[in-house]
């Protein structure tokens, strides 16, 4: 499986696995099932209600075109880069720097895939092939790429780690974090610690007390704290 590196906001590298081939053309015939059962359904609604007036008729043609034109775009964007036939195979759209794609990188792409897929069939395909990032020219334009989530059985391993039995947590707003946030707080702890980085650890637990709406104890230092969160997510997570 292909890697390509994250480069965070911290500065700091994180290896992506990058979804493979047959893995997004599998997600995109789920996806294509999945709208032609919608359709059926539809259609068949539209049949036995035996409504056959002009307006009627353009409405009909404007449910059937609505999810072609909705689909992609919005249910990524509302379901963190992810459609159905996404989910099914893990695998999601993610930007090359590790920020959120924002609905206009998710239209971008979806305009770009009727040109790959309508009027050049097969550019998409070829423009991936020869890409080192695995990018279509949909993801090119958006700077976005497909990563696998499959990797996150052996990743979730790490986010885990043993604490006391008589443990007492200090921050109970870390339940809010998921299983990502706290292994991408982990990786960007760890090589800050490494490499001795205080103004990393600094923002790191700047960026921790605005998402949990926590403040320190003055006294406490940056790597204290931070391991702190760890291990409080831990013990709510063994609960």
């Amino acid at each position: 499986m292909s890697e390509f590196k994250i480069q965070t906001a911290q500065n700091i590298t994180i290896n992506q696995n990058l979804a493979g081939i047959g893995e997004r053309i599998m997600a995109v015939i789920l996806d294509a099932l999945f709208l032609a059962v919608f359709y059926v359904v539809v259609v068949y609604l539209f049949n036995i209600s035996g409504i056959s007036d002009l307006f009627s008729g353009w409405a009909f043609g404007a449910v059937l075109m609505l999810p072609y034109f909705l689909y992609y775009p919005l249910l990524q964007y509302w379901h963190n880069g992810q459609t159905f036939g996404k989910q099914v195979m893990k695998i999601r759209v993610v930007k090359i720097d590790n920020s959120h794609p924002s609905i206009g990188d998710f239209l971008i792409r979806w305009i770009l895939r009727l040109f790959e897929l309508n009027v050049i069939p097969g550019l998409g395909l070829v423009v991936l092939l020869l890409n080192e990032r695995k990018q279509r020219l949909g993801d090119i334009a958006a700077k976005t790429t497909v990563v696998s989530e499959k990797q996150m059985v052996n990743l979730s391993q790490s986010i885990f780690e043993e604490i006391d039995t008589t443990y007492q947590p200090t921050f109970p707003s870390v339940q809010t974090l998921k299983d990502e946030d706290i292994q991408l707080i982990k990786i960007v702890f760890r090589e800050a610690r490494e490499r001795n980085n205080r103004q990393v650890l600094a923002k790191l637990a700047d960026k921790i007390e605005r998402l949990l709406k926590v403040k320190r104890h003055e006294n406490m230092k940056y790597n204290v704290f931070v391991d702190t969160v760890i291990k409080d997510y831990n013990y709510y997570a063994n609960l």
